[in-house]
């Protein structure tokens, strides 16, 4: 979901493909002001090097002595301006933010096809962008990737890199893709590891198409890449309420996560042997919704996919009992304090774990904490996970909320807008709720803090 994060930093619908890219303030004490540059300028050239966007600009001055900058000033007029460059100079420069390359596929899968027919159009945005892989963890497939994309990923170090693959079987990647070609991945990863550029990996996992065997093959072809290929996440299937291929698609269900942690489990083990890595990570939801515990912290290592889901209960739970047990230390002086009580909210996925840890703050430290499992109707109730929760979902539970004070998943609130995915915002949230809402932070100690009022 990370193009529904992109837009909230910068409205994708604003954003066009122009010349250059343009400056947005300028820092008095800067190189900017030095050179006359101004919001509204627009950076066209670095020592005649074409500037596509920011990230151009900061290649291009990076490592420079001397630069000389082509510039359309807010005008009209072409200018062409110089300066040399000093340690412990800045450019003291805001810019436009890039408009992002869309996807051309048509995966079975994709999130952005299951929208409500009156979602905000930004939810539609399908992004295919190797800078946002680069800055924030978008998956892309690389089916369209160019010769001048590649090079650029390998000039300006664009590393790491996050490859939607979803199989490795040429026939069943194409399908899944929506393609009419096969397009061979593999190959494609080989040559960005050979200018060693980081690479991870997902799967999206649906059922009867890419697991099993399907499944299997590409877990052992992608861990031949390794360690270039640092890692493979795992994720299931997701399917909206709103989807409009569902038809081509079977659900996941119980039992089918606990065969899947029954056939991955082994072939983990055997690569943690042969190349001192699981490699093929599971999305937390395998392990919860199969009834089975969350592998120690141990198994993730440095969490190499935690974005996409993967590790990050047991990175919750492990940071909530080291922030308890650093509070303990207060444990008089924060019983004798007065308790409000609280609500905290969430997804049905992750709820179990909330009630739990709830529970021992409140026998711990005498909190007075209710938590609330929200069902999700935007949606529809077969997505469980706390960031797609909508403003509408939070208000139709309102009945379960006791006290003043509503704790909700800081997943779920994006960008300084403060906005839910539906469009509403916390404010206005807050306002028909006619109750305090506030964010529960991401991990555990965010979460004891938080509900502790600890600064």
């Amino acid at each position: 979901m990370y193009s529904l994060q992109f837009e909230t930093i910068y409205p994708i619908a604003e954003l066009k493909r122009r010349k250059g890219v343009a400056i947005t303030a300028v820092d008095p004490e800067g190189l900017g002001e030095a050179l006359g540059l101004a919001p509204g300028d627009r950076v066209l050239a670095i020592n005649d090097r074409k500037v596509r966007d920011y990230l151009d600009f900061q290649f291009y001055t990076g490592s420079e002595d001397f630069v000389e900058l082509t510039v359309l000033k807010h005008s009209g007029q072409t200018v062409r301006c110089e300066i040399g460059i000093e340690d412990g100079d800045i450019w003291g420069l805001d810019f436009e933010q890039f408009a992002p390359r869309q996807c051309g596929n048509e995966c079975l899968f994709c999130f952005c096809e299951q929208n409500p027919a009156d979602a905000r159009k930004s939810l539609f945005f399908r992004d295919e962008d190797i800078r946002l892989s680069f800055l924030h963890g978008n998956y892309t497939t690389m089916t369209t990737l160019t010769e001048e994309e590649f090079a650029r990923i390998v000039e300006q170090r664009l590393s790491p890199q996050f490859v939607s693959v979803h199989a490795t079987d040429p026939e069943v990647r194409r399908h899944l893709l929506g393609r009419n070609k096969a397009d061979d991945i593999l190959g494609t990863m080989r040559r960005l590891l050979e200018h060693d550029i980081e690479l991870h990996a997902q799967v999206v996992l649906c059922p009867r198409i890419n697991d099993g065997d399907v499944l299997k093959q590409t877990v052992y072809e992608l861990a031949e890449l390794h360690p270039g290929l640092v890692s493979t996440a795992i994720v299931p299937l997701g399917l909206t309420k709103h989807h409009r291929k569902r038809h081509l698609l079977t659900p996941v269900w119980d039992e089918w996560f606990g065969e899947i942690i029954e056939l991955v489990t082994p072939w983990q083990k055997d690569l943690k042997k042969r190349i001192g890595t699981p490699f093929a990570f599971l999305g937390d939801e395998f392990y919860i919704r199969a009834g089975q515990p969350i592998p120690t912290a141990a198994h993730y290592g440095p969490y190499p996919q935690i974005e996409d889901g993967v590790g990050m209960v047991r990175r919750f739970l492990n940071s909530f009992r080291q922030t308890v047990k650093q509070q303990t230390k207060r444990l008089d002086l924060i019983r004798q304090q007065p308790k409000s009580v609280v609500t905290v909210a969430t997804g049905t996925l992750f709820f179990p774990t909330l009630r739990d840890v709830s529970a021992e703050l409140n026998q711990t430290f005498g909190t007075r904490i209710h938590a609330v499992p929200v069902t999700n109707n935007y949606f529809g109730p077969e997505v469980n996970v706390a960031g797609l929760l909508a403003g509408s979902d939070y208000l139709a539970a309102r009945e379960s909320y006791h006290g003043d004070i509503l704790l909700i998943p800081s997943e779920s609130v994006m960008g300084d807008q403060q906005l839910l995915i539906d469009g509403m915002t916390l404010p206005q949230l807050q306002q028909q709720l006619g109750k305090q809402v506030l964010p529960s932070g991401v991990t555990g100690k965010d979460f004891v803090r938080t509900i502790l009022g600890l600064e």
